[in-house]
C-alpha cells in the first residue's frame, strides 16, 4: 500500500510487485552507497555476465538499458527510419504504437483474435515490414503465444526484419506451453527478447531492463543508446535481486495465489474477468471503466481503466497482497451498486 496524504492507497494500477523491496537488493544498494560519486560501468559488465550465464549465451547476447522502455527506445533508433512499417496487435502495451509514431513509422495495429495475438494476420502484415512487437503475457489481456506458436510467427516474419518479443512479464507464468524464445533466438536472429527488473525482481523505481539478441544487432543498440544508461545502485540491485531465488518464489507464489482470489471475486460480483498469465487481470466492469476508477479511488483504491486501449468497459486491476485485493473488491463492491 502506498501513502497519499493521511489515506493508505492500495495501488492497483502499474503491475508492481507488491511484495516490496527484497532485503538483499536493499542490503547491496546500502552497500554501494558510498561509491555513488563514481561514474557506474556503462557495460554493466557484471550483470551481463551474470545474465549470460543464467540464459545460457554470451555477455555479447545483452544490452541493458535504463528499463525496458529504454530498450525499446533503443530498437527505435537503431533500427525504425521514417515511413517504416512496424507491426504489432490491438490491444496491447502502448508505448510500441507511441515509439513507432514518434518516429515517424507506419504503424499497423493487428487485432487480437479471443483475447491473443493472431500469428496469422501478424505474419501477413509483417511483409515489407522492419518490426513486428509482440508482448508476451500481453498487456492488458494477460494471454500467452504458446511455444508453437512463436514459433510460427518467427517462421512467417521475414528473415530482414525484426521480431521484437517483449518479455516483461515473463518471470509469472506458469503455463508450461509459453516459449523458450532462446531457443527461437537461436535459430532465428532476427528475434530480439526484451526483459525487465521492474516486475518479478520488484525493482520498478530503480529502472533496469536488457535485450537478448545476435551480438550484431546488441552491438547497433549499444551504438545508440547512453553512455551510463544504469546507475550503480541499480545494477547493485539487480545483481542481488538475480541471486534471490526465494524473493522471486515468493512473489510467485504470492501472485498465483492473488489472481485467483481476484478472479474468484470479480466473478462472485457478476463480472468477467479474462484469464491471465500475468500478474494482472483484465475486467469487463459493465459500466464506463473510468467512472469506476474515479470512484475507486475516492475510496483509496487504484486500477487502470481502459480508454488507452480502446476497451471503455474494461479495467485492468495488479494482483495485490491478499489485504490489498480483498481490500479492492470490497470496494469495488460498494461502487458496482450506485447508478452507472
Amino acid at each position: 500500500m502506498a501513502r497519499f496524504g493521511l489515506t493508505q492507497v492500495v495501488k492497483l494500477g502499474s503491475n508492481e510487485n507488491p511484495l516490496g523491496v527484497s532485503p538483499r537488493v536493499r542490503d547491496a544498494v546500502i552497500r554501494i552507497l558510498d561509491r555513488a560519486h563514481h561514474y557506474p560501468d556503462g557495460e554493466s559488465t557484471r550483470l551481463r555476465g551474470r545474465l549470460a550465464g543464467r540464459f545460457g549465451l554470451t555477455p555479447e547476447h545483452f544490452c541493458v538499458a535504463n528499463g525496458a522502455d529504454n530498450i525499446l527506445t533503443c530498437l527505435g533508433l537503431a533500427f525504425v527510419e521514417r515511413g517504416d512499417r512496424c507491426v504489432t496487435g490491438l490491444p496491447t502495451y502502448t508505448a510500441y504504437a507511441g515509439l513507432v509514431r514518434l518516429l515517424e513509422g507506419e504503424l499497423v495495429e493487428v487485432p487480437l483474435r479471443e483475447w491473443t495475438f493472431d500469428v496469422r494476420a501478424l505474419a501477413e502484415a509483417a511483409a515489407g515490414a522492419k518490426a513486428v512487437i509482440v508482448c508476451n503475457p500481453n498487456n492488458p489481456t494477460g494471454s500467452i503465444l504458446r511455444h508453437d506458436e512463436l514459433q510460427a510467427l518467427a517462421e512467417g516474419v521475414p528473415p530482414d526484419a525484426l521480431l521484437v518479443v517483449d518479455e516483461a512479464y515473463a518471470e509469472w507464468v506458469d503455463d508450461p506451453a509459453f516459449p523458450d524464445s532462446v531457443a527461437l533466438l537461436r535459430r532465428h536472429p532476427n528475434i530480439v527478447i526484451v526483459r525487465t527488473f521492474s516486475k518479478i525482481y520488484g525493482l520498478a523505481g530503480l529502472r533496469v531492463g536488457y535485450a537478448i539478441g545476435a551480438p550484431e544487432i546488441v552491438a547497433s543498440l549499444n551504438q545508440v543508446r547512453e553512455p551510463f544508461p544504469v546507475d550503480r545502485l541499480a545494477q547493485a540491485a539487480a545483481e542481488a535481486a538475480l541471486d534471490d531465488d526465494a524473493y522471486a518464489r515468493a512473489a510467485y507464489e504470492n501472485n498465483r495465489a492473488g489472481k485467483a482470489a481476484l478472479a474468484q471475486g470479480l466473478t462472485a460480483l457478476g463480472l468477467r474477468p479474462l484469464p491471465s498469465q500475468a500478474n494482472f487481470v483484465l475486467v469487463d466492469l459493465g459500466r464506463p471503466a473510468a467512472t469506476v476508477a474515479e470512484r475507486l479511488l475516492e475510496r483509496g483504491v487504484i486500477i487502470r481503466p481502459g480508454g488507452m486501449w480502446r476497451l471503455p468497459m474494461w479495467a485492468r486491476i495488479t494482483v495485490g497482497t491478499p489485504q490489498e485485493i480483498a481490500r479492492l473488491l470490497e470496494a469495488l463492491s460498494t461502487v458496482l451498486r450506485q447508478p452507472a
